[in-house]
């Protein structure tokens, strides 16, 4: 009555152990592709802030001339009411 009943057999284990080496060689697999995705879009986000950068640099030299243009028009816009008040 207390004989030891084997769950599975030496066949059964050696067969669940090579389909979990083949499982994990494709999670390797898969973990390498991920890990090389992760490496370019890490040189492609440097080379993103690099460009921003420059449109920064950019836009702040063009929106500085937008300014001066703002302070000339207003500046001429009061001068000709001072003419205007004063005829």
């Amino acid at each position: 009555m207390t004989e030891a009943k084997e769950w599975y057999s030496n066949k059964d284990l050696y067969e669940m152990m090579v389909d979990l080496s083949k499982g994990l060689e494709a999670t390797n697999a898969e973990m390498a592709k991920t890990q090389t995705m992760i490496r370019d879009y890490n040189g492609l986000r440097g080379r993103l802030d690099g460009c921003e950068k420059r449109l920064d640099e950019i836009y702040g030299q063009s929106k500085g001339s937008k300014d001066m243009w703002g302070y000339i028009v207003g500046g001429i816009g009061l001068l000709l009411a001072l003419i205007s008040y004063v005829m």
